[in-house]
């Protein structure tokens, strides 16, 4: 997913709680992203486990936030918990929590997650399975790095620190130097 994915679910939670559930119209563009048709080299959800978003929180701070397709339910991998407070990870996840279920419901191909799909999911801010950084600027990277960490199942926390940052950051600027130039 991209920032995109999260301004637009951001912009219907505000509609969605200033109309209340019974008027309010949910944006065909977040269905589109489900379907996959909205993001380059997207795939439908139905064929995930989880999606990862990029995060940001207040301006300042990435987090990777894993929309746990099993389970309903939501997690924030967060490399620098010192810079967040749990209100504000609450605040920029809730809006998930209620808007996730509401748009697998439109998407209606996910009939068979029943009743998940009519309440707000769960979310949890786990402080230990990710590397915490001594560094300020390094959260991008981190933010990347645990996606794909987690995507493939390896230890966070053990496979990310603050000396082999640089090298991550390099490779993923090759990595879209490079991809930019594909047809």
């Amino acid at each position: 997913m991209n920032d995109l994915f999260c301004q637009q679910l951001m912009g219907n939670f505000l509609e969605y709680k200033r109309q209340g559930r019974q008027n309010f119209v949910l944006d065909a563009d977040l269905v589109d992203y489900v379907k996959g048709k909205k993001v380059q080299r997207g795939r439908p959800w139905l064929k995930c486990k989880a999606v990862y978003v990029p995060l940001n929180i207040n301006g300042k701070h990435w987090v990777a936030l894993v929309i746990d397709l099993v389970n309903c339910s939501l997690i924030v991998l967060d490399n620098d918990v010192r810079l967040t407070k749990p209100d504000d990870i609450g605040d920029h996840v809730r809006p998930f929590c209620v808007m996730i279920p509401l748009i697998l419901r439109k998407a209606n191909k996910f009939k068979h997650l029943g009743q998940q799909l009519t309440r707000p999911w769960s979310w949890r801010w786990p402080l230990d399975i990710c590397a915490q950084t001594r560094r300020s600027g390094d959260c991008g990277v981190y933010m990347l790095k645990n996606i794909e960490l987690h995507l493939i199942g390896l230890p966070l926390i053990e496979n990310m620190n603050d000396e082999n940052v640089e090298y991550h950051r390099r490779r993923y600027a090759i990595e879209i130097f490079y991809g930019s130039m594909e047809p």
